[in-house]
This record gives C-alpha cells, sequence and structure tokens, in this order.
C-alpha cells in the first residue's frame, strides 16, 4: 500500500473534474498499474474506498479523478488536503457497495446468481448502485437488482 497526500485539484481542460495528483514516485512505484483501489480521506473526515482508473500518464501528470459526491463523503473539496492509500486492483476485485452487499446477504440464492456473472457484470451492476448520491436512491436501486437477480428478471438473464 502506497499513502500519499496531496490537493484537491481541478484538471486544467476540457470536462473539468476534481482530481488528485499521483507523486511521480508514487505512480512508479505503482508499476504503471491502469486500475487502482485505495481510500481517501480527510485529515479529520472517515475514510471512503474506491476503485478507479489512472488518467493522465500519457501527458505525464498521473492523476485520479473524483466526483463531488465521493470527495464529500471523504469530508473533501475543492484546494483540500487529501490523504491517499493506493495500492494496484485485482483485475477480477469486484467492489461492491454496501447497500447492494447488505441486499445480497439476504438470499443465498440471489447471491450465487450474481456470483455467475464475469467479474465484469458484477462490477457495472455495482457501479449502478454505488453512483446514486443518496443512500436512500443506493438502497433502492440495491434491492431492485436483488429483486431482479432472485426472479431471473435481470435484463439479458436467461432462466435455469
Amino acid at each position: 500500500m502506497h499513502v500519499f497526500a496531496g490537493p484537491v485539484l481541478l484538471t486544467d481542460s476540457g470536462y473539468r473534474m476534481h482530481c488528485i495528483p499521483i507523486p511521480p514516485e508514487i505512480d512508479e512505484a505503482l508499476g504503471g498499474a491502469r486500475a487502482v483501489t485505495g481510500t481517501l480521506a480527510s485529515p479529520d473526515g472517515p475514510e471512503v474506498s474506491f476503485r478507479r482508473a489512472v488518467h493522465g500518464r500519457g501527458d505525464g501528470a498521473p492523476r485520479l479523478h473524483f466526483g463531488k459526491t465521493m470527495l464529500k463523503r471523504a469530508g473533501l473539496a475543492y484546494g483540500d488536503t487529501a490523504l491517499i492509500e493506493l495500492a494496484p486492483a485485482d483485475p477480477d476485485e469486484v467492489h461492491l457497495p454496501e447497500e447492494f452487499a447488505a441486499a445480497l446477504a439476504q438470499d443465498a440464492e440471489a447471491r450465487a446468481r450474481f456470483e455467475t456473472f464475469t467479474p465484469g457484470r458484477q462490477r457495472s451492476l455495482g457501479v449502478h448502485v454505488d453512483q446514486a448520491k443518496r443512500s436512500e436512491t443506493r438502497m433502492r436501486r440495491a434491492l431492485e437488482l436483488y429483486e431482479k437477480l432472485r426472479t431471473h428478471t435481470l435484463h439479458t438473464a436467461r432462466r435455469p
């Protein structure tokens, strides 16, 4: 695990996004990993887990992009100093939001069906839940997906 502190900045061109530059020595230690996992926090705020792609290696300025919602969860805003822990991501690792993991824990059959999906499909379902800004919306999406898994009504799903 690689640890560093960096400023929350805005990208200077194109679609303006919040980003945190990765120091060159950390980028080198990551060994060119395209995807990373880690935690994001403010000095006195909660830690928020994430999985992100490393952007900007082509222009020599590797960075991580974060939305306002994730920054807010970590107690951060533009100009603040973020504390980051990074490690190369396992390509088959799937991060599930708490709400979705709790929904899947309710029914072993739904969980077993979810486990039959490829890691990419599992990630896309997790991202669908995690992209919601409000916890109520994340819970609603998690329960909707759980029900569709349980009843085999998820789009493109085949009945056994």
